[in-house]
């Protein structure tokens, strides 16, 4: 369902004209942006047989460490097309998920997604700004976030927000990426890196990593009066039922922040690169799929 204030939800979201000031309408439309087009990426009907499994074991993870349960009502932070908030959704039996992101494309998308499902109300597509969440006071009873906290400018303002939509005793997951140095992103952009002289990664995909070192970001769940707050490091398997040459025409077509990195490859060097990768990458082909660890962290914590 998109942006629609059915029964259940409109109960908890804000109206805009005596709260206008804490975000646009739900209605609104933004520009086109860098994760509009990732979010059209990731759903592309090109990429959808070899990616099925690509997100599972981090979402896997994420979920476990929100303990959701059939009858909550949860809130999935920069929701992008709706992965994983579709995934929460199939957990759930008498609970309800809001998928929330900047990006009008990701959450149209998300929309489209979730109509053969047959979710109904279960899942509701609202497009605002995770610092200032149009929701009520004490409404959720667990907030879960993929892969994007990192990217919020400023993530006090973020998780102060979240406590203040969890119900007493409510708990929110996150799930950020550990350090650059790890097999995946050593295969791609550092293969990368190391082949052409003079790139750099662009500022704002170094934010990927902001929380890489450890209680960097429990300090920030402690900090904003979150308790009981757990810290765990994982190695995952993310499966790519494709071929190598395949996953890294994916990943330069959906990691947007590092399009200027792409961008920078000289064309007299493009076919050394793409070869370089490839070779990197192929080292995970098992079978007809590629199996390829990557290091996360996920924390959580309880609202008292």
């Amino acid at each position: 369902m998109w942006f629609s204030l059915h029964h259940s939800t409109e109960q908890v979201l804000y109206s805009p004209s005596t709260k206008a000031h804490r975000f646009q309408t739900l209605f609104a439309m933004t520009q086109r942006d860098k994760w509009d087009v990732a979010a059209t990426a990731r759903v592309s009907d090109r990429w959808a047989e070899h990616s099925a499994r690509w997100n599972t074991a981090m979402t896997d993870a994420l979920l476990f460490g929100a303990a959701i349960t059939p009858d909550s009502a949860v809130l999935d932070l920069a929701a992008g097309s709706g992965d994983p908030a579709l995934t929460i959704a199939k957990h759930l039996t008498r609970g309800s998920v809001i998928a929330l992101d900047s990006s009008r494309a990701g959450l149209l998308l998300g929309s489209r997604l979730a109509r053969p499902l047959g979710f109904g109300q279960r899942v509701v597509f609202v497009q605002a700004d995770a610092h200032s969440i149009p929701l009520a006071a004490d409404c959720v009873d667990r907030v879960t976030c993929r892969c994007g906290i990192m990217f919020f400018k400023d993530a006090e303002m973020v998780m102060s927000e979240v406590l203040r939509v969890l119900k007493p005793r409510g708990r929110a997951a996150f799930l950020v990426w550990g350090t650059f140095e790890q097999p995946f992103f050593e295969a791609t952009v550092g293969t990368l890196l190391r082949l052409v002289h003079g790139a750099q990664m662009p500022p704002q995909a170094r934010e990927m990593f902001r929380f890489a070192v450890p209680d960097s970001l429990a300090s920030v769940l402690k900090a904003a009066g979150f308790r009981d707050v757990h810290e765990e490091a994982l190695t995952v398997m993310r499966i790519w039922a494709g071929t190598a040459e395949e996953l890294w025409a994916y990943q330069q077509e959906i990691s947007t922040l590092c399009h200027p990195l792409f961008d920078s490859i000289p064309p007299e060097s493009r076919s050394n690169v793409d070869a370089r990768v490839v070779a990197a990458l192929s080292r995970f082909q098992s079978g007809g799929v590629l199996s390829v660890p990557v290091d996360v962290t996920v924390v959580a914590g309880q609202r008292p």
